[in-house]
C-alpha cells in the first residue's frame, strides 16, 4: 500500500539520512591504520613502501630536472632569437631616424640641389627605420612598445612629406624650405624619438629579464636537491635489499642507480655550461652591443644637434646646448674608450662651426659642416662594424648555451620512468620471495 504522507516514510522517520556515528568512523579508521601497521610489520610490506619512496624520489627528480632544463632552454631561445635581436633592431631605428634628420638637415644648408651621397644616405636610413619598424611591430612584447611603434608608424609619412617640401623649396631658392625642415626635426625630436628610445628601452629590459632567468643560481641549487633526494632514496632502497636478501647487488636497481647518476652528471655540466655561455654572450657580446649602439645613437644625436642649430640659423640656443651635452659623453664616457680622441676631435670641429655660426659667418660655418659630417659619418661607420662584431660574439656564445642543453629534454624524462620502472622490477623480484 502506497503511504502519502512524509513522516510515515522511511526517510521521514529519518532512516536512510541518519548519520554514521563518530565511533564507527574512528573504529574504520583505527582498523585501516591497524591494517598499515600490520603491513609495515612484515618485511614484502616494507618492499612495497621502498618502491614507493623511490619512485616518488624519481618523479620529483624528474619534475625539478625537467623544469631547470625547460626554464633555462626557454630563455636562451628567447635572447638568442627574439630579445637580443628585437634589441639590435630598437637601435637600428633610433639610429636610422636621428642620422636620416641630421643627413638631409647637412644637405640642405648647402642650397640648390642637394647632393647625391646625402639623398642615398638620407633614402637607406628611411629604408633601414622602415624595416626595423616593420619587425618590431610583428614582434614587440610589451603593449607599450606597440603603442610606440603605432606613433612612429603614424608619424613617419608626414615626417617624411615634410622633408620633400623642405627639399622642394630648397631647390628652388624659397626660405620657407628651412621652415619645412624645422617643422620635421621637431615631429622627429618631440615624438617619434622619444618613441623609438621607449622601445629600445623595453627591448633591453626584456633581454635582462631572459639573461636573469637563463643564468639564475636558485635553478642549479634546485636541481642538486633533487639529484640528491632520488640517489639518497636509490642507495638507501639498495642497503636495505643487500640486508635482508644477503645479495650484494640488485641488477635492475644497479642500473637505474647508473643510469640517473650518468644523466644527473650530464644535467649538471649542461646546465652549468649554459650558464656559463650564456654569461658570456651578455658579458662579452650583447653588453658590448648596447654600449656601442648607446655611442652610435649619441654621435647621431650630435650631428643632428649641428645641422639643426645651423638650419635655425642662430634662433636656436637648445641644440648647440645639447652638442655640447652629448658630445661631452661621448668624450669622457667609459663606453666610447676606444675612440675617445676621434671623438674629440669630433667635438673640436663641431665647436668651430657653433662659433662660426655664433661669429655671423653662417656660410663658412655651412662650408665646415661638410668635413664634420663626413667624420661623424665615418666614425658612425667604424661603429656599425663593432657592433656587428659583437653581435656575432652573442650569436656563438648563445648558441652554445643552446647546445649545452641539447638532449637534456628528452633524456631526464626517459630515465626518469626507466628508473622508476627498473627500481619496481628490482624489489619485485625480493617481494615474490616472500609468497
Amino acid at each position: 500500500m502506497w503511504i502519502s504522507d512524509p513522516e510515515l516514510t522511511v526517510e521521514g522517520a529519518g532512516i536512510a539520512a541518519a548519520p554514521v556515528p563518530a565511533r564507527r568512523r574512528g573504529a574504520r579508521a583505527g582498523v585501516a591504520l591497524g591494517w598499515l601497521r600490520a603491513r609495515l610489520a612484515t618485511t614484502p610490506g616494507r618492499l612495497v613502501l621502498t618502491s614507493v619512496l623511490v619512485v616518488v624520489g624519481a618523479v620529483v627528480f624528474g619534475l625539478v630536472a625537467t623544469g631547470a632544463e625547460q626554464s633555462r632552454e626557454r630563455a636562451v631561445r628567447a635572447a638568442r632569437v627574439d630579445t637580443e635581436p628585437l634589441l639590435v633592431q630598437a637601435a637600428h631605428l633610433y639610429t636610422a631616424l636621428s642620422d636620416a634628420n641630421a643627413t638631409v638637415a647637412t644637405g640642405l644648408l648647402r642650397g640648390g640641389l642637394e647632393p647625391t651621397a646625402s639623398r642615398v644616405r638620407y633614402n637607406h636610413d628611411i629604408q633601414v627605420a622602415t624595416s626595423a619598424l616593420t619587425v618590431l611591430t610583428r614582434r614587440a612584447g610589451t603593449v607599450r612598445a606597440q603603442a610606440d611603434l603605432g606613433t612612429i608608424a603614424n608619424l613617419l609619412p608626414t615626417y617624411t612629406g615634410y622633408i620633400e617640401a623642405a627639399r622642394a623649396n630648397a631647390r628652388q631658392g624659397y626660405p620657407i624650405g628651412a621652415a619645412y625642415m624645422r617643422q620635421a626635426d621637431s615631429l622627429l625630436k618631440s615624438y617619434m624619438l622619444p618613441a623609438a628610445d621607449h622601445v629600445y628601452a623595453a627591448e633591453a629590459r626584456r633581454l635582462n629579464s631572459d639573461y636573469a632567468t637563463g643564468t639564475d643560481n636558485a635553478t642549479l641549487v634546485a636541481l642538486v636537491a633533487g639529484i640528491v633526494a632520488a640517489l639518497v632514496a636509490l642507495l638507501l632502497a639498495q642497503r636495505y635489499v643487500t640486508r635482508i636478501s644477503h645479495r650484494i647487488f640488485n641488477l635492475p636497481m644497479l642500473i637505474a642507480t647508473v643510469a640517473l647518476a650518468v644523466v644527473s652528471i650530464w644535467a649538471l655540466v649542461g646546465i652549468t655550461s649554459e650558464q656559463n655561455s650564456l654569461a658570456s654572450a651578455q658579458r662579452n657580446g650583447s653588453d658590448s652591443l648596447e654600449s656601442l649602439s648607446v655611442t652610435n645613437v649619441l654621435l647621431s644625436r650630435a650631428q643632428r644637434d649641428l645641422s639643426i642649430a645651423l638650419v635655425n640659423r642662430g634662433t636656436d640656443d637648445t641644440d648647440p646646448l645639447d652638442f655640447s651635452t652629448v658630445t661631452g659623453i661621448l668624450t669622457t664616457s667609459p663606453i666610447a674608450v676606444p675612440h675617445r680622441s676621434a671623438f674629440a676631435f669630433y667635438r673640436a670641429a663641431g665647436d668651430r662651426v657653433q662659433q662660426l655660426e655664433e661669429q655671423g659667418q653662417l656660410e663658412l660655418a655651412i662650408t665646415q659642416l661638410g668635413p664634420v659630417a663626413d667624420m661623424s659619418k665615418q666614425l658612425s661607420k667604424q661603429l656599425d662594424g663593432e657592433i656587428k662584431a659583437a653581435d656575432a660574439r652573442f650569436t656563438r656564445a648563445a648558441g652554445d648555451a643552446a647546445s649545452d642543453l641539447s638532449g637534456l629534454g628528452l633524456a631526464i624524462p626517459l630515465v626518469t620512468v626507466l628508473v622508476a620502472v627498473l627500481t619496481l622490477l628490482g624489489l619485485r623480484q625480493r617481494i615474490n620471495e616472500y609468497r
